[in-house]
């Protein structure tokens, strides 16, 4: 059973990927594609760290931070997975069309949906 407090922590990592996807999609709307890119990336990555702690539970035994990053890349999926490897400060903050980062942003929007009824799964078995 997921102790009361960790289910909170990822309740609000969800909430904050979603916030973080739909502050996206409004910078999407007004062609900022880099920043666009920049909140969908965050969300991407509260949404992957829901995941790894779905797996590798913390409150049983703590991930390390570097190899909680590094898992949390390896949910990543394929377009931000992409990213990842590649100079993310120069990725995130080269300038983006809107059109070039909407296949990112609906990719996000994808997993973090996607993410969220599998935690509401996982809770309904926990």
């Amino acid at each position: 059973m997921i102790p009361t407090r960790w289910r909170t922590v990822l309740e609000e990592q969800l909430a904050d990927a979603e916030a973080r996807l739909g502050q996206a999609e409004q910078y999407l709307r007004d062609g900022e594609g880099g920043r666009a890119l920049q909140g969908g990336y965050q969300a991407v990555v509260a949404a992957a760290s829901v995941r790894v702690w779905m797996v590798d539970h913390p409150w049983v035994r703590p991930v390390p931070p570097q190899e909680m990053q590094r898992r949390a890349q390896l949910q990543f999926p394929n377009l931000f997975a992409a990213v990842a490897s590649l100079d993310l400060q120069q990725v995130l903050t080269s300038p983006w069309t809107a059109t070039s980062a909407a296949p990112y942003i609906a990719e996000a929007r994808a997993f973090v949906t996607e993410t969220t009824e599998r935690f509401r799964r996982w809770l309904q078995t926990t």
